[in-house]
């Protein structure tokens, strides 16, 4: 699967954009654009579970208070209370998203191939043009975007080392450098099976050293736009899914719901802390196909929202002329 992504990747890239900025972004929209039924149905079991609970919630909280010292018995009347009004435990459209997973591995893998072909590439031409080449100036403007040099090294302004508090974490590591070199070289070129000590990564070595050199690693590879983004956009995202599909308040008597609530909580503050820390860690190519898929995300979802709402609407005005 990742090498049929990746033929279609560079076909993309080759045919139709020339910038791996540009292919990253619509690559992504067809991305999206394939798995948008899967999502739509997501959205839709969601939705129509959500509006069946709200439904029950008196109902629930009633059953709660009757049986406050009988949690089996509790839990076995809510689920008879579930199963009569067609609710299972999780809303219909959860198990279709899983289709989309594997999709979605090989698809950060096309990343780290592209990222280790384009640094073989760019090894190639050095030792064939040399390091200040006009055919290396080439490669870096096909792999630069916006104010991103590299695109596949991350968005940064600063490196680990430059700030004490964080040097001293050992699983924190973030760079500004345009030029790959060290543990990242390694760990990129690796899935190419190409490994340190290796002849091919002693080549790729030494000409990344003598890039590091020249005019191309002036300054530094970004200004931090991306990881900020990304995770601006997950919280974005978390709030307007909260606004399009409101949950059910929460009884203060019930513990079991108010710990799920408290969870959420702390989830939506995790999650976008977490997408800004992968974006400072990662290739800024990552970076971009996620703040692209974000967008598009909360576009679909928005507008699958207003066709739900639009068909609920008709469903109603339906019903009531019946009635009528």
């Amino acid at each position: 699967m990742t090498e049929i992504l990746l033929q279609f990747f560079n076909w993309i890239n080759n045919v139709i954009t020339g910038n791996f900025g540009l292919t990253i972004i619509l690559f992504t929209f067809l991305f999206r654009l394939v798995c948008l039924p899967l999502d739509f149905y997501s959205r839709k079991g969601q939705r129509d579970f959500m509006i069946k609970t709200r439904a029950i919630q008196p109902e629930v909280e009633l059953i709660t208070k009757a049986y406050k010292n009988d949690p089996q018995r509790q839990q076995q009347k809510i689920m008879e209370l579930r199963k009569k009004n067609g609710m299972g435990m999780m809303p219909k459209g959860c198990l279709s998203q899983l289709l989309v997973y594997p999709l979605l591995i090989a698809f950060f893998a096309v990343f780290r191939h592209m990222a280790a072909l384009q640094i073989q590439e760019l090894s190639e031409f050095v030792t064939k043009f040399g390091a200040d080449s006009p055919e290396v100036a080439t490669w870096f403007s096909e792999n630069s975007f916006l104010w991103i040099k590299n695109i596949w090294m991350p968005d940064n302004l600063f490196t680990t080392a430059d700030i004490p508090v964080v040097r001293v974490i050992p699983f924190i590591n973030f760079s500004s450098a345009i030029v790959p070199q060290g543990t990242y070289l390694e760990s990129v070129m690796s899935v190419i099976n190409i490994t340190s000590g290796s002849d091919a990564f002693n080549v790729i070595s030494a000409n990344m050293d003598a890039l590091a050199a020249t005019k191309f690693n002036a300054g530094h590879n970004g200004w931090m736009i991306l990881p900020l983004l990304s995770g601006g956009l997950q919280l974005l995202s978390m709030k307007i899914m909260t606004k399009l599909n409101p949950q059910p308040e929460v009884d203060p008597s019930n513990p079991q719901a108010a710990s799920g609530n408290k969870m959420t909580k702390i989830m939506n503050i995790i999650f976008p802390i977490l997408f800004v820390f992968i974006c400072f860690t990662s290739s800024s190519a990552l970076a971009i196909y996620w703040v692209t898929s974000s967008i598009i995300m909360i576009v679909f979802n928005i507008a699958i929202a207003k066709f739900l709402d639009w068909r609920d609407n008709k469903k109603a005005q339906a019903q009531g002329a019946a009635a009528k």
